[in-house]
């Protein structure tokens, strides 16, 4: 198998995966644009209602296929064909059970979908039941390559995927734009969609075929031991946090939903997706080197450097998310306003939480990317269920008895962030993974959503008194915020970063990431 050294698919993953996915954003707005245009808000609620459910069905995949990224790094380092097809096998047949139950559990649901439905459902003209299994017809089509998939992202040519990925959708979103104009239905929006997911996991499935021939399923073996020690044990820790990750991240629609409407569902679906895409663009920037970094841990490279890769790889991605959630403060009412109209932008407080709960995301990331490289599912393994606690009592108390609608939602959210998340998950990567002092990072760490907050709630302060929807006083807040942005972070990395570890140079970063 041709191998490429971690620098170089580090800078190949992180390109093509950013470029790639910044193509699908733009045609995905396109395609949401004429959605809104042609079906209306309510049938975007539907679609947004159906996401969460699905999203809950998935619990069953209990995050097997990260462990099994993490079982293949070393294999594929030593070049052990047998040990990865070994394990390629025994993926694909726990896949092949997993599609089956999530598809029975799709049927067992069905039925209980329109008592999920709250509100207004006037413009809902058809089938729920139908319409929902073709939507799980999509997820469950998805499983069935999935072992490929992950062989090329633990392989670190996950550039290959993106394509395969980003491409398919992006023609499946084109169908659809061109079938929603001629025939304004959703049933034909969720077929187009099914299908291109259908020859997509075909596609990728001869490519992988071709570049790995010397992998053979049919002639692999028993998993090593070791490994399968390892999946029982992380597989544990992987359930807990889908199941946290699932309750945290599905629970939003639902409640909106159900205690306020279809209509706040399709409002709220709108900045998810500016969020979303945004979120997309990032998370491919900046975890298309994990595999990297779980090679490099795998490695017998010093502790030292291994801390210092850390910290760098924190500030970069610190710095990209507070760029990006700042800027989405500042621009966000202005370009929801020129995209589909002043009565779908959100007044200043839900503006304010959504753009801080997306900045905690952001910082979360490069924290998230270690655990899945360094495969300490396992150690994680309590925290998503007090994270999902603390989220759905905080969230669901404040949408049932304030009028705080999404505010109170993303408050939940918010508050499992700080409460949970942000000393937890870093306890876990630095005393189990690089086995360091935690203090001085959640100092730096600290400081940071501290800065990027009040940055926030300066930004959306600056846009509800003087800018308002106003495209040139936006876009002008924006560049103001980015400025301060820039000035803040230098001052913080020059104040709170570690005195005995070297600061980072973007450059020098991506050479460096272990030669």
């Amino acid at each position: 198998m041709k191998t490429l050294t971690r620098s170089k698919a580090s800078v190949l993953n992180s390109t093509v995966a950013t470029t790639t996915q910044a193509v699908q954003l733009i045609v995905q707005f396109i395609a949401r644009s004429v959605f809104i245009y042609t079906l209306g808000s309510q049938y975007l609620g539907l679609n947004g209602l159906f996401t969460n459910i699905l999203g809950y069905l998935n619990f069953a995949e209990l995050g097997i296929g990260s462990a099994i990224t993490f079982s293949l790094y070393k294999p594929l380092q030593e070049n052990d064909t047998y040990q990865i097809s070994s394990i390629l096998k025994f993926f694909r047949n726990l896949y092949r059970i997993i599609a089956i139950v999530v598809l029975i559990g799709g049927l067992i649901v069905c039925p209980f979908i329109p008592n999920l439905i709250g509100g207004e459902s006037s413009e809902i003209k058809v089938n729920i039941q139908i319409t929902f299994l073709l939507a799980l017809s999509n997820t469950v089509i998805s499983y069935f390559t999935t072992y490929k998939r992950t062989l090329l992202i633990a392989d670190q040519k996950g550039y290959i995927n993106s394509i395969n990925t980003v491409g398919y959708n992006v023609l499946g979103q084109i169908l659809q734009i061109i079938f929603l104009f001629i025939w304004k239905d959703f049933y034909v929006y969720l077929i187009i969609q099914a299908l291109t997911m259908a020859i997509s996991n075909i596609r990728v499935s001869r490519v992988v075929d071709r570049m790995y021939p010397e992998i053979k399923l049919q002639d692999a073996g028993k998993v090593d031991n070791a490994v399968i020690a390892f999946l029982k044990k992380n597989i544990t820790g992987m359930m807990s946090s889908k199941l946290g990750g699932i309750i945290v991240n599905g629970t939003d629609n639902l409640l909106l939903s159900y205690y306020v409407g279809l209509t706040a569902v399709g409002m709220y679906a709108n900045y998810t997706m500016l969020v979303g895409g945004l979120t997309q663009i990032i998370t491919q920037l900046v975890s298309a080197v994990t595999a990297s970094i779980g090679n490099l841990g795998a490695s017998d490279e010093t502790k030292e450097k291994k801390i210092t890769i850390f910290y760098q790889y924190f500030m970069v991605t610190s710095l990209i998310g507070l760029a990006v959630a700042v800027g989405f403060s500042g621009f966000s009412s202005a370009f929801v306003n020129l995209w589909i109209g002043k009565d779908m932008v959100y007044s200043y407080i839900p503006l304010t939480v959504i753009s801080i709960n997306f900045l905690l995301q952001c910082l979360r990331q490069s924290i998230i990317n270690y655990t899945n490289a360094y495969g300490l599912y396992w150690y994680a393994r309590w925290k998503p269920l007090f994270e999902s606690i603390v989220n759905f009592i905080i969230s669901w108390t404040l949408v049932k008895y304030t009028d705080l609608s999404i505010t109170g939602v993303l408050l939940g959210t918010i508050c499992s962030n700080i409460f949970i998340n942000y000393w937890w998950e870093s306890y876990i990567v630095l005393r189990y993974g690089l086995k360091t002092k935690i203090s001085p990072f959640l100092r730096l760490y600290g400081v940071l959503i501290v800065f990027g907050s009040s940055l926030i709630f300066s930004t959306t302060s600056l846009i509800n008194i003087w800018a308002k929807e106003s495209l040139v006083k936006g876009i002008g807040v924006t560049i103001l915020a980015e400025v301060f942005v820039l000035i803040g972070f230098l001052l913080i990395q020059q104040v709170f970063y570690p005195k005995k570890i070297n600061k980072f140079n973007i450059m020098r970063f991506i050479r460096r990431t272990a030669k």
